[in-house]
């Protein structure tokens, strides 16, 4: 006796349904897999896009501290000439005057060193 000869309407029922129930589940199981794959892409796509974003950010932050630290290099060298340059101008100055008024400025260097021997005679006697 063949049994697939005489297949009852419920094995024949049983085993469509089955062969329908693969189908449907291969079905779902594809959709699954293609969303999952679409969820994969978007979210690479979005990452890719967080650290372009963030490159750029880290870009400008550093281009601004470069940008402000030569600013401030740049001030600082300004101060410096301009204080070297004052202080030449009043060297310069004070030389030209000693040397147009010697008699003045010994006369006030020297009471000026009475002045403060005294005051250093006096703080030592007390």
């Amino acid at each position: 006796m063949n049994t697939d000869d005489h297949s009852s309407p419920l094995t024949n029922q049983l085993r469509d349904t089955t062969a329908e129930l693969g189908r449907r589940t291969a079905a779902v199981a594809k959709g699954v897999s293609d969303a999952a794959s679409e969820a994969a892409q978007t979210l690479t796509s979005r990452v890719g896009e967080a650290v372009d974003r963030t490159k750029e950010f880290t870009q400008h932050a550093v281009d601004s501290t470069v940008n402000a630290a030569h600013r401030g290099t740049d001030k600082v060298k300004n101060i410096y000439q301009s204080a070297s340059a004052k202080a030449e101008d009043v060297l310069a100055n004070s030389k030209k005057y000693v040397h147009q008024h010697p008699f003045p400025v010994v006369l006030g260097t020297l009471i000026g060193g009475l002045a403060l021997g005294y005051l250093i005679g006096a703080a030592r006697r007390e």
